[in-house]
């Protein structure tokens, strides 16, 4: 039941579509790709928040 619940709230990564572990793979991909890169923190930041908005389910509210 709580994990229904969870899995509701578009704010938990339960949430994620790819799932918990491909969440964390997505996450860490993008953290490498900006190291790899140079990047500084602020856009590392921003490659991860991407990478966590890749994963939310379309709705339509």
């Amino acid at each position: 039941m709580e994990y229904d619940l969870r899995r509701c709230n578009l704010a938990s990564p339960v949430a994620d579509v790819r799932g918990l572990a491909g969440r964390t793979r997505a996450i860490a991909a993008a953290i490498r790709t900006g190291l790899a890169r140079g990047d500084d923190p602020d856009n590392i930041e921003e490659l991860i928040r991407c990478a966590e908005a890749a994963g939310l389910p379309l709705t339509l509210w």
